[in-house]
């Protein structure tokens, strides 16, 4: 149980959450966040709102959806929901105690909401002001990106409802763009891979980030790779992957010492559980029971390629599995893991449901076993599907073999040849400049993009 002095402890804990903590920092990047984010339709100036400006406290005990459905996004309530793990999203998190405890961030007054009402509301103080000038440029900004990407990342809760915080509703697939060519009815999986993988390569593909296009229309695989961005557009491809890097070399190293059956030390297990919490913090994707044991689980049965794991596995774990996997690829009879996340499994199934239903294919069967959606909401999920695909949410299994078939994209891209001979598909864009062969993770990075 948290005893620090909520005061002067630079920690922010929620006894709703079984005591989940976060830097105040992440707090105030979020308050500023959900003004640019929740509080744009009044033509104000949020640069200067946010620090002044005033927020409807909102507490309430009602689930998450429920708090988007009746508008209550920009709210207290809402953005510390945001802030701890899926498990807790729909437990009330503010009451007369965590004002309490929290009071020096806060003055607590009332605003006249949109219908007139008295509503109680706070403003940040003098102290939080002071806590956010005192950081660094450099500690401002990667605390706003941890704050965007909990908006913008799957968002877990226990119940099935809706959670819908990052809406664009853009175009549904298969209505603006039609494949290159659609393969036999009966023709076997692997085709249908090469159906979707060509129509990928000939689809425009245009990037939104606040409900507005970022950038230019693109097409190709390499350009779409080189248009990823997360979670804001200054954040591009190549400045992704460099601010990952330390991350992905301490977590591949991590499971080569697994891999090669021996243990971590403690400094080892430390930076095990330090590795992986950064992780989730840059992915938006917060989990409780963040411990030694369950870490190590999941990367063993990642490195393992273990279908039958019962280790921990929902939209951030699968990302653990595929960084720390990331050394396997071009390993012959290794399986590098891909992220299964909403926006990747929307991406491959709404294209392979939409090839094989045109193919007049009309139930599954056998086909594709194992590949089995993610619930998500935000863009253009969740998409309508024509056939029954089964749930593949918590599922090792899916894990498994949907990294076996994002490695079968990321094998026809640098194998598939013209009549000619040569390449089909253009060269992998590297983050560093240059190219060089397609990888699992380039791969997911253009799904990732496609299934927004």
């Amino acid at each position: 149980m948290n005893k620090a002095n909520p005061a002067t402890d630079s920690m922010m804990y929620f006894k709703h959450a079984e005591h989940f903590a976060i830097n105040k920092a992440l707090f105030l990047a979020a308050w500023k966040v959900w003004f640019k984010r929740f509080k744009n339709s009044d033509g104000g100036n949020h640069q200067i709102d946010w620090k002044f400006g005033k927020m409807p406290i909102g507490a309430s005990d009602n689930s998450l959806s429920d708090l988007i459905r009746n508008e209550q996004r920009f709210s207290m309530e809402m953005l510390c929901r945001m802030m701890v793990p899926w498990s807790f999203r729909n437990d009330q998190q503010v009451d007369d105690v965590f004002l309490r405890d929290y009071k020096v961030l806060f003055e607590i007054s009332s605003l006249t909401d949109e219908k007139g009402r008295e509503v109680m509301a706070a403003n940040l103080s003098a102290s939080a002001l002071q806590i956010w000038n005192a950081m660094s440029f450099a500690e401002q900004d990667d605390y706003m990106s941890y704050a965007e990407s909990r908006v913008q990342a799957d968002i877990e809760v226990r119940s099935k409802d809706p959670v819908v915080l990052d809406d664009q509703g853009i175009e549904l697939i298969g209505e603006d763009t039609y494949p290159p060519y659609v393969p036999a009815k009966d023709a076997k999986d692997i085709d249908f891979v090469r159906a979707m993988v060509d129509w990928i390569q000939d689809a425009p593909f245009q990037p939104y980030y606040l409900k507005q296009a970022a950038g230019d229309t693109v097409s190709g695989w390499d350009n779409r790779l080189l248009a990823f961005f997360w979670p804001k557009p200054r954040i591009g491809y190549s400045l992704h992957h460099a601010n990952l890097n330390p991350l992905y070399y301490r977590a591949n190293e991590l499971a080569k010492t697994l891999d090669k059956g021996e243990e971590w030390d403690q400094e080892w297990r430390d930076m095990a559980v330090k590795t992986t919490n950064e992780l989730f913090q840059i992915s938006g994707t917060p989990q409780k029971d963040v411990t030694i044991e369950n870490v190590k689980a999941v990367i063993k049965a990642a490195v393992d390629g273990n279908e039958n794991a019962a280790a921990k596995m929902n939209s951030g774990w699968s990302y653990l599995a595929a960084v720390c996997t990331d050394h396997l690829n071009g390993l012959v009879g290794r399986l590098p893991m891909a992220t299964w996340n909403s926006r990747i499994a929307a991406s491959v199934i709404s294209r392979l449901d939409f090839l094989l239903a045109e193919a007049g294919v009309e139930d599954l069967a056998e086909r594709f076993d194992g590949i089995g959606t993610i619930p998500g909401w935000g863009g253009t999920r969740p998409r309508q599907y024509s056939l029954d695909w089964p749930n593949g949410y918590r599922s090792w299994n899916t894990q498994i073999k949907a990294s076996r078939l994002i490695g079968q994209m990321a094998y026809i891209l640098n194998n598939d040849e013209l009549e000619e001979g040569s390449r089909k598909y253009p060269k992998m864009p590297l983050a560093a400049g240059g190219t060089g062969d397609w990888t699992v993770r380039g791969v997911q990075g253009v799904l990732f993009g496609d299934g927004y």
